[in-house]
């Protein structure tokens, strides 16, 4: 791959092209790619508050008896749901590492591309923690939900 980036270049170059614009498609690319991952970092830091809502809601849920009741995952959907989101999280990070991978086989070195990697790995980072802790507060609340249900039951 990097040879074949390699020999674009030097055919631009050999065109009377200076070298700056030979290796301009590759920067217009990083460019774009920084774009890119500055509206995932927004929209993932947005995704993360609002996980970090969740896991205070259901642990306020948790403290009301009454609302207790109300909040049952009988069919494990939500814990579904979540798990999904997680899973899905773990494979943009993949991604993002194969991006990043791909800009270093190619020679390209930039400290804005690197400052927005480091940034999207450390917000889906948090996004995968927030959903596990929603996966492990919902659990909590749906055993003590049973627990109550079994007790109100044998009384």
């Amino acid at each position: 791959m990097q040879a074949l980036w390699r020999q674009a270049e030097c055919w631009w170059v050999r065109l009377v092209l200076p070298q700056i614009l030979a290796t301009l498609p590759l920067c217009l690319l990083c460019w774009r790619h920084c774009r890119t991952l500055d509206g995932k970092i927004l929209r993932l830091r947005r995704i993360s508050q609002k996980l970090e809502r969740w896991q205070r809601t259901i642990r306020a849920y948790g403290l009301d008896p009454k609302a207790q009741l109300e909040m049952l995952d009988v069919d494990h959907a939500m814990r579904n749901e979540m798990a999904g989101t997680r899973d899905m999280l773990w494979g943009l990070r993949a991604d993002c590492i194969d991006v990043e991978r791909m800009f270093n086989q190619l020679g390209y070195r930039s400290h804005r591309l690197q400052q927005r990697q480091d940034a999207l790995m450390a917000v889906l980072d948090h996004c995968c923690v927030a959903a596990s802790t929603v996966l492990v507060v919902l659990a909590e609340h749906d055993a003590a939900v049973l627990q109550r249900l079994r007790a109100q039951r044998a009384a």
